[in-house]
């Protein structure tokens, strides 16, 4: 019986050990972690809400800035917010894959501030190297410019009272022409607001 006793605890220590290890969760459901920052699900629900509005405004169906896809730029990404690990560029790439989709936009990444891909400098530095085709080295010239410059800035407030402290959090874009510099369209994502006890949260 002692011998029995000796094996089966081993056993019981192992599956609680795994128990207690990471699991795979829905990032979206009701096991996801919930801070008094902003979580995954708040940024997926920010990007849909900004893509929407920029979508539905008509801006890039007027045909003013060129026929489609309209050239865009994203310029800079602000974060005037206190978390210093904000994740900028998830919020950015679902707003940039979703506007690409649209077949409404498209992104030039030879400059900007996000998505920038150094290959199309680097392709026109082969130009006189030997080891290269030359007929098949892009022509000076060649590169696109964007029309349109996605900027963004992140924004919150703290609030404190008695025993409990709120933070709330909002996103705000805007688009201008980049030949003129008039702002286009405005706009900015639903709050997101946390309450927590003072004292519960490690800044």
């Amino acid at each position: 019986m002692k011998a029995n006793i000796i094996l089966i605890l081993p056993l019981l220590v192992i599956a609680t050990s795994c128990q207690s290890g990471p699991q795979r969760i829905d990032p979206g459901g009701d096991q996801a972690v919930t801070s008094a920052g902003v979580d995954f699900n708040e940024i997926i629900e920010w990007t849909d809400t900004l893509t929407q509005r920029m979508l539905t405004s008509g801006f890039l169906d007027t045909g003013e800035f060129g026929p489609q896809p309209i050239r865009m730029v994203v310029s800079d990404i602000e974060n005037k917010t206190d978390l210093s690990h904000f994740p900028s560029e998830l919020l950015l790439t679902n707003i940039r894959t979703s506007l690409l989709q649209s077949g409404k936009a498209r992104w030039v990444s030879t400059y900007g501030e996000d998505g920038r891909d150094d290959m199309t400098r680097d392709t026109r530095d082969l130009a006189n190297d030997p080891l290269f085709k030359q007929d098949q080295i892009p022509q000076q010239g060649t590169a696109s410019v964007a029309r349109l410059s996605l900027r963004t800035q992140l924004l919150w407030t703290h609030s404190q009272g008695t025993k409990s402290a709120q933070n709330t959090y909002i996103v705000r874009q805007w688009v201008t022409d980049t030949v003129n510099g008039e702002v286009i369209w405005e706009g900015q994502s639903n709050p997101i607001a946390k309450k927590f006890e003072k004292g519960s949260v490690s800044w």
